[in-house]
């Protein structure tokens, strides 16, 4: 389960997938929906309330999503939520081909700072 902390669309290309999207509560995480995604659909990610989610690839082929987001989600610190014991730690994603700006920081993470609404 993660958000992206950006607005954006994706949209499924090849196979099926099952979209759990999230609310972030006072305890962790909930889940407020289930979706059923075919190919040629896509859906919408809308901080910051509509942006955490879990994907699970429920067809026999691999599902192939694309990506229109507003932000280097390869870079940014963001959130990923385990809903079953509450917690909330920073990751990134890592998926980019170039070096991130602050690969500096160790360990003060942007998330850790920013977005207080999410932890």
């Amino acid at each position: 389960i993660h958000d992206h902390l950006a607005w954006g669309l994706i949209g499924l290309y090849q196979g099926t997938q099952d979209e759990d999207v999230y609310a972030l509560t006072d305890h962790g995480v909930q889940m407020k929906s289930h979706n059923k995604i075919k190919r040629g659909e896509f859906f919408a990610l809308i901080p910051p309330d509509d942006d955490i989610h879990q994907i699970t690839t429920t067809s026999d082929v691999t599902s192939v999503s694309l990506h229109l987001l507003t932000n280097d989600t390869g870079c940014i610190w963001r959130h990923r939520f385990d809903a079953e014991l509450g917690t909330t730690e920073p990751f990134r994603s890592g998926y980019v081909n170039a070096e991130c700006e602050d690969d500096t920081h160790d360990h003060d993470h942007p998330a850790d700072h920013d977005h207080s609404h999410r932890h």
